[in-house]
């Protein structure tokens, strides 16, 4: 297998002019994935608009492209692309997406490959784009790759350390501004009135997810209802639940069916769950992307995971996290129950 994946990055590459960070004009960020990538790539873009690069180019996925779309940069202009998740994008559409980001803004001076993935479809990405130099942290020694990546692959290779301190330390070593290793998400001001007039009579509330994107993140619906008698024997704040459009049903089930616990009326989505979580007391869940909103706005979290993330660990001062075996419902209820009073308890300290 390496014979062959040497073979095919020999293919893909092609020969690139030495990064100088204060020539550096436009630039594409390609993050065509999850949630949880697009907001780790915020390192990348604050130290861009610090640089003051004149054109940012973003490439977002169909799911992650709310994470943009309250941003707003200074002194940089910010195009933001949508394309399909990777995994199910064609190579002609691939191709066609490079090629017309050559066509309408001429050869990036740096693109910035934010997948994190060594496969054939960001290769060809690459490949086609050819902008005069490329940064990645997948560890592919690769003559289209800057020398400058070389310690951040080993951050993310061997030491699997937190996405946004790769991404930090990628942007110093290449010679540009250092700044914050963390996740944000900006919320649009709509959206943020729209869910404060809902839940300001709670008061203080705990945001409780239940679901990821995957099965091996959600919660089967017995393990749920144990979690919210867990919570609700440890605390009488109210409990709002965070859930996506195909988890409507059985959070309306479980807000008929218990006291305290609630659910905006408003259509779910990405940014209003964002709202949800920065306004709460504390946040509880077993997927990533929403314990990366916790850590965004730096709000206190209780991170339920079914193997730990290493790479994807909660980054504010109050956390606790659970880590249970192979099903992310058979967590041990008094370490969940023990967690959670200390959480409560470092909170009010």
């Amino acid at each position: 297998m390496s014979i062959l994946r040497k073979l095919a990055c020999s293919f893909f590459d092609y020969s690139t002019q030495p990064l100088i960070a204060n020539t550096v004009q436009t630039v594409v960020l390609h993050i065509p994935d999850q949630i949880g990538d697009a907001m780790a790539t915020y390192p990348l873009i604050r130290s861009l608009e610090k640089q003051q690069v004149a054109h940012l180019i973003i490439i977002a996925s169909t799911l992650n492209y709310h994470v943009f779309e309250a941003l707003s940069l200074n002194n940089t202009r910010l195009t933001v692309i949508t394309t399909q998740f990777q995994d199910v994008a064609r190579y002609q559409e691939i191709k066609a997406l490079a090629k017309q980001i050559r066509a309408e803004h001429g050869v990036p001076d740096l693109c910035i490959e934010a997948m994190r993935k060594k496969n054939l479809k960001t290769l060809l990405f690459v490949k086609t784009l050819r902008a005069r130099t490329n940064l990645q942290a997948v560890g592919l020694e690769m003559r289209c790759f800057s020398p400058y990546c070389r310690v951040a692959s080993r951050m993310d290779q061997k030491f699997r350390a937190p996405v946004p301190m790769t991404w930090s330390i990628l942007m110093r070593e290449a010679g540009f501004p250092v700044v914050n290793a963390g996740f944000e998400l900006p919320i649009p001001e709509a959206t943020s009135q729209e869910v404060e007039s809902e839940l300001n009579a709670l008061g203080p509330y705990i945001a409780l997810n239940l679901e990821g994107s995957v099965a091996e993140r959600t919660f089967l619906p017995e393990a749920a209802d144990q979690l919210l008698a867990l919570i609700q024997q440890v605390t009488r704040l109210p409990i709002v639940i965070v859930h996506s459009p195909k988890m409507s049903e059985q959070a309306k089930k479980r807000v008929a069916e218990w006291q305290n616990v609630h659910r905006l009326s408003l259509e779910p989505s990405i940014l209003r769950s964002a709202a949800v979580v920065r306004n709460a007391f504390l946040t509880i869940s077993p997927d990533t992307s929403i314990v990366h909103m916790a850590s965004a706005y730096q709000v206190p979290v209780l991170a339920v995971y079914a193997n730990f993330k290493t790479r994807w660990p909660p980054m504010q001062t109050l956390a606790e996290t659970v880590v249970v075996g192979r099903e992310i419902s058979d967590f041990h209820a008094i370490e969940f129950s023990e967690k959670l009073q200390r959480l409560i308890t470092r909170i009010a300290a």
